[in-house]
């Protein structure tokens, strides 16, 4: 994959103070999926929560994709999705994280038939703290 091909990632910022739970340990949790199928043409978006204590998460959002009847649409990609350089890394740090997902480029399955995908993610902090995996439901994807 080349970085034109690549989805958005945006992060919209929720809350910074008063959260008495929020962990050292980065943490991601999938709040809401598109939808459980997606059709010819079709886009996806995934929507996590990300906190972080210290706030010292990176920019990278790494994801996963892992199919069950198309090995070769299966990918781990970490350089281009980036949670942006002028987000405030501030202490308690609670936002959710819009990843997009483009069907030509990210979710078209490579074999010539329809197949069913479950998306991973994680994150990563300053010091070497990576967050538990956040992953999806199964997907179908048409193709």
């Amino acid at each position: 994959m080349t970085k034109n091909y690549l989805s958005s990632l945006l992060l919209i910022l929720l809350t910074a103070c008063g959260k008495d739970t929020i962990q050292s340990k980065p943490q991601l949790k999938i709040i809401e999926v598109s939808g459980t199928q997606v059709p010819v043409g079709s886009d996806l978006q995934i929507t996590l929560r990300l906190t972080d204590k210290e706030g010292d998460f990176s920019d990278t959002l790494w994801i996963m994709k892992s199919t069950t009847k198309c090995a070769s649409s299966d990918f781990t990609d970490s350089i281009l999705y980036r949670i942006p350089t002028e987000t405030p890394r501030t202490k308690n740090f609670d936002a959710k994280v819009l990843v997009s997902l483009t069907y030509a480029f990210e979710l078209q399955p490579q074999c010539n038939r329809n197949d069913t995908t479950q998306f991973s993610f994680w994150i990563k902090d300053e010091v070497g703290n990576i967050s538990d995996t956040a992953k999806t439901s199964p997907i179908i994807i048409y193709r």
